[in-house]
């Protein structure tokens, strides 16, 4: 399966997203794609980006749920 990754500038989080609480973002953002789009994902933050790795045959869904999460 090959995999495609969206990256999010941390630094342009907006409200409700806290960039001081990465760790409780990256479970919002996960639940949000397993629960309301049936998305596997594997995301991951360094201290510029959060990392959202998912199927390529799955980006299109994730990114409109991102979208409409106000993260993209």
């Amino acid at each position: 399966m090959e995999t495609s990754t969206i990256r999010i500038a941390i630094r342009g989080l907006n409200e409700p997203w806290d960039a001081s609480r990465i760790p409780a973002v990256l479970e919002e953002i996960g639940d949000a794609l397993r629960e309301e789009a049936d998305i596997s994902a594997r995301l991951t933050a360094d201290s510029m980006t959060i990392a959202i790795d998912v199927a390529t045959d799955r980006l299109p869904d994730a990114a409109t749920l991102l979208r409409d999460l106000g993260l993209i």
